[in-house]
């Protein structure tokens, strides 16, 4: 398991990209931008090191990211690690009593992922991820 990016939520992709750039020293015209409709959201990426920071930008006040905005405001969102196995990762963690925000491990951009509820995890919103191998 390794630490593979931190989630922020943003009101602006195009604010937040210079301001993250500059506070970590990194381009800002290397940041990657995706939309992910399944999750409403619309990210970028900026690869640190060994971590990536991913700005969260909600496509819509309705959508997870917007309703966290609503209530908290722009900040820490979630932390990711990158597992070998999910569905091995997903059942260890079900069957030690993890509060899972998903019935099943999803499916999209290339990777699996599933969440764990901030309340069974100190307080964090918590993603496992693993890139697809085929």
């Amino acid at each position: 398991m390794r630490m593979d990016h931190i989630g922020i939520a943003v009101e602006s992709l195009s604010d937040s990209i210079p301001r993250f750039a500059r506070l970590v020293g990194c381009a800002q015209d290397e940041a990657r931008i995706t939309e992910v409709p399944e999750e409403d959201v619309r990210i970028a990426e900026l690869t640190l090191r060994n971590v990536e920071l991913e700005l969260l930008e909600p496509l819509s006040e309705d959508s997870p990211v917007g309703a966290f905005l609503k209530k908290r405001g722009e900040g820490l969102h979630h932390l990711c690690y990158e597992v070998e196995d999910i569905h091995a990762t997903w059942e260890n963690l079900k069957a030690a009593g993890f509060q899972l925000l998903s019935s099943e491990v999803k499916t999209v951009r290339g990777y699996s992922y599933f969440f764990v509820h901030p309340r069974s995890a100190g307080g964090i919103l918590t993603e496992f991820k693993q890139k697809r191998t085929e």
